[in-house]
């Protein structure tokens, strides 16, 4: 257990944390079957692989058809914001929080993102899977994200909804929370210190955190 009385930054996982972008996932399935119903022998894959880069999903559930299969899944279709993030993302800027995102979608798509969801200008940095040498589960893009952000990873959370991301966070000595309001509602596998049930879950736990001046906290 490791003693702390407040933290200086928030980071985010982007897809099923900030944004629901299942649906754009679904959508591209569904037209890759109508084209090529063959395709459904790695549907089961591709689901199963949550949380990893999407080129590795596709490679795993076909392989060796990236070239082809990787254009159904790089439309620009509009993430759907999720219900009180914009409000959650706010307040934390406003009361002097410092906020990243690490995400293991490529940079372009997820500039793009925040962009049209009208959260970019809130995130000081934003890493995307082109920044680093190797995609969450390793702990490289959280690392990069608190020294850009100039915290210590014991003054940082990290909140993400995928095994991948608790495993990240896990391996980056950063405490973690699980984002469990995806519409999907999926579970997961690893521990987290907090479950949030919805996003001004965050602020409340942040607060209640603020209030204990010798209060503990789970790694």
């Amino acid at each position: 257990m490791r003693q702390y009385r407040f933290v200086d930054a928030v980071i985010w996982d982007y897809d099923g944390t900030l944004v629901a972008t299942r649906n754009a996932d679904r959508e591209a399935v569904e037209r890759l079957l109508g084209d090529e119903p063959e395709a459904h022998a790695g549907v089961q894959e591709f689901w199963a692989t949550e949380g990893l880069p999407i080129r590795t999903r596709i490679e795993r559930a076909w392989p060796g058809r990236l070239d082809d299969i990787l254009p159904y899944f790089n439309a620009h279709v509009d993430p759907q914001r999720f219900r009180g993030i914009l409000t959650v993302i706010q307040t934390l800027r406003r009361d002097g929080y410092r906020l990243g995102v690490v995400s293991s979608r490529q940079r372009d798509l997820l500039e793009w993102g925040l962009k049209v969801s009208g959260l970019r200008p809130y995130f000081e940095s934003v890493i995307g899977l082109d920044d680093v040498s190797a995609p969450k589960p390793d702990p490289e893009g959280l690392l990069k994200t608190v020294h850009r952000l100039e915290v210590h990873p014991s003054q940082a959370l990290f909140i993400g909804d995928s095994d991948v991301d608790i495993l990240a966070g896990k391996a980056a000595r950063i405490a973690t929370w699980h984002a469990a309001w995806s519409l999907e509602g999926r579970r997961s596998h690893f521990a987290a210190t907090y479950q949030l049930h919805t996003p001004k879950d965050v602020l409340t736990a942040i607060d209640m955190l603020g209030q204990e001046p010798t209060g503990t906290e789970g790694r």
